[in-house]
């Protein structure tokens, strides 16, 4: 019998064991593999069936499983692959450097494929608790596991490197979904964050719940390909996602962050530095705002690069520099980013920079296209600090000044012969189809994006579509 039959043959067995089940969730699994680069031919078994009294030995086999998640993460060695059966387990799992793999030989702890793995916190713990904790530890692994009810997180890696967070999916956690902090080369990818930071209370030193997905203090991390929803509470906390700290050397790209309350993705260099982040190719739909820079404890933020962006329907800014502590921003780049109907309450438009830093430097505000046809609609562009603002080529439908009688304020006169105010002509806004027809004004309106050292700054549209040599289209989508 060849070596593939007798994979199904085992996991057909194994499936009448441990009564398999289709994955009722929307967990944004991706097609499961018996075989692959990242499983190893050392191989673990848990099951709600299982007995903890087994040895190693005969956890290899699938047919004598432990019993517990934890049991299998306190004896797994470099490059093991851990199964986890289908079932709710009930406990809080802490992964330690003693489960470390390598860069050859990775860790990987997962779902055993077509099962649903529930980690039910039933909202019992303390503050700072995760369902599912890696400390101190390296080439980790986490793909296609549920945590529920987590009094604080689900899932967090702290002091660690080389870590990743696939396919996972987080429901009614008090605090983020999923955190890191200070933490080296993290991936967070293809997971499904819902009803997170649903703590909305401060505690005696000030700390809230933070975020949907928080990275703290990380460098080199990668943020991409999730959906973040469902938070409609109004307390502290509650961005969709957050980099935070003095972070650096990141990506945070292709998300859908909808319908929450807050800020859909933020960058907040606290009282450090934070830089080299580039923000590309999201939906921010239906947000209390799109995105947002700031230095919310004095710090420096700085070489930000938020670009091909569809940001819709939030409530306040599309895109917000925030005057808190009097942070310091420079090399800010707001390029190629499609706005649509961002500022319906209060004093909010498409852009808003209230910070009054007389360092700022080199912010640039070039080839976006502004839609807003609202009632409450403030702005196209506001900032209080005029001279380190560069911006042109630029789609205006319809545009409004800053702020009548303003000494900074953005107003028609400050509009270059490169802005256009036309209707874009989206090919469908009914169906929010956010392209440009063929006859739209805004097709090869556009500059090439580079750097101060001649480098182009990126080169693709939305769907990553190559952009023209020497015209961009204006807004997320090349023609």
């Amino acid at each position: 019998m060849k070596l593939e039959n007798q994979n199904i043959f085992i996991y057909l067995f194994v499936c009448l064991i441990f009564s398999c089940s289709e994955v009722t969730e929307p967990e944004n699994v991706p097609p499961d593999q018996e075989e692959g680069p990242s499983i190893s031919s050392t191989r673990i078994y848990v099951a709600l069936s299982g007995d903890d009294s087994r040895s190693k030995t005969e956890a290899n086999n699938p047919l004598t499983p432990w019993k517990t998640i934890q049991k299998a993460v306190d004896n797994i060695s470099a490059g093991d692959t851990l199964f986890i059966a289908g079932g709710t387990y009930h406990e809080k799992v802490a992964v330690t450097g003693t489960a470390s793999g390598t860069a050859a030989k990775p860790t990987l702890i997962r779902n055993m494929p077509g099962q649903t793995v529930i980690l039910d916190g039933k909202n019992e713990g303390n503050q700072w608790e995760s369902l599912f904790k890696i400390t101190s530890a390296e080439h980790i692994e986490v793909r296609g596991l549920k945590a529920k009810n987590g009094f604080w997180y689900g899932f967090s890696a702290d002091e660690t490197n080389n870590i990743k967070f696939d396919s996972l999916f987080t429901d009614n956690t008090r605090a983020s979904g999923i955190y890191a902090r200070v933490t080296s080369f993290i991936e967070i990818t293809n997971n499904n964050i819902r009803r997170a930071c649903q703590a909305q209370e401060r505690d005696a030193q000030g700390n809230g719940t933070q975020e949907c997905i928080t990275v703290g203090r990380t460098d080199n991390f990668k943020i991409s390909h999730n959906e973040i929803w469902d938070v409609p509470l109004t307390g502290e906390g509650g961005e969709g996602i957050d980099a935070k700290g003095g972070c650096f050397d990141g990506e945070i790209s292709h998300n859908y962050v909808h319908d929450i309350e807050r800020v859909g993705i933020y960058l907040d260099a606290g009282s450090h530095e934070e830089y080299n982040i580039r923000v590309f190719s999201n939906r921010v739909i239906n947000c209390g705002g799109g995105l947002s820079v700031a230095g919310e404890l004095g710090g420096h933020i700085r070489d930000i690069y938020l670009y091909n962006n569809i940001l819709v329907n939030n409530t306040r800014s599309g895109v917000l520099f925030q005057n808190i502590m009097n942070g310091r921003f420079s090399n800010i780049y707001i390029v190629n980013n499609t706005l649509f109907n961002n500022g319906q309450v209060g004093f909010a438009g498409d852009i808003a920079n209230f910070s009054q830093n007389e360092l700022n430097t080199n912010l640039q505000i070039v080839n976006n296209v502004f839609y807003n046809k609202t009632d409450n609609y403030r702005f196209s562009i506001f900032h209080n600090i005029a001279a380190p603002h560069v911006i042109h080529n630029n789609l205006y439908f319809d545009f409004k000044p800053g702020w009548a009688g303003g000494v900074n304020n953005f107003s028609q006169a400050n509009l270059t012969a490169s802005d256009i105010q036309a209707d874009p002509l989206f090919t469908n806004i009914g169906s929010k189809d956010y392209t440009l027809k063929a006859d739209s004004p805004a097709i090869g309106k556009g500059v090439p994006m580079k750097l101060p050292d001649g480098t182009l700054l990126f080169n693709t549209d939305y769907n990553g579509k190559t952009r023209g040599e020497s015209a961009w289209d204006l807004g997320a989508f090349e023609h």
